[in-house]
C-alpha cells in the first residue's frame, strides 16, 4: 500500500554536486507513483481508454527515466575526473523536475479531466466529420 512510498530510500553513491538531482529524482519517483497508483485504481481496466491520462504517465515515465540516465552519465564522467557534466546534468534535472510536478499535478486536478473530455469530444466529433471540424467564415 501507501507505506512504499514512506519507506527509507536507499542512500546512493554519487558526486557530491549531483546530491540535489538525485533527490529531486526519488522525490519524483514517489509522486509519480502515487498519481499513477491513483489512476489506476480510480479508472481500473478502463485506464487504457484514458488516453489523456496516459499520455501524462508516459511523459512522466520519459522524464524520469532521462534523469536517471543523465545523472548516470555525469556521475560515471565524474568518476573519471571530467566534472563538465555535472551542471548540464543539474540544469536538466531540475527543469525536468518542474514537467514532473505539472503532470503529476494534471494527473490529480479533477477539473483538469473535464477539460480533456471537451477536447476528446471534440476530437470526436473532428473524426466523424472526416476532417476539420468547423467551417471556413471566408468561404
Amino acid at each position: 500500500g501507501k507505506q512504499w512510498y514512506q519507506r527509507r530510500v536507499r542512500e546512493t553513491k554519487v558526486h557530491g554536486d549531483l546530491n540535489g538531482s538525485v533527490k529531486m529524482l526519488q522525490e519524483d519517483i514517489t509522486k509519480f507513483h502515487v498519481a499513477t497508483a491513483e489512476q489506476v485504481m480510480k479508472h481500473k481496466k478502463k485506464i487504457i481508454e484514458q488516453q489523456v491520462v496516459l499520455n501524462r504517465i508516459a511523459d512522466s515515465a520519459i522524464l524520469l527515466q532521462s534523469m536517471a540516465a543523465v545523472i548516470s552519465r555525469a556521475n560515471l564522467a565524474a568518476e573519471k575526473g571530467d566534472t563538465s557534466e555535472i551542471a548540464l546534468a543539474n540544469a536538466w534535472c531540475g527543469e525536468s523536475h518542474q514537467q514532473i510536478a505539472q503532470l503529476v499535478a494534471d494527473l490529480q486536478n479533477p477539473a483538469l479531466s473535464k477539460v480533456d473530455e471537451a477536447t476528446l469530444a471534440v476530437g470526436r466529433m473532428s473524426l466523424d466529420s472526416n476532417g476539420y471540424l468547423a467551417k471556413s467564415p471566408v468561404s
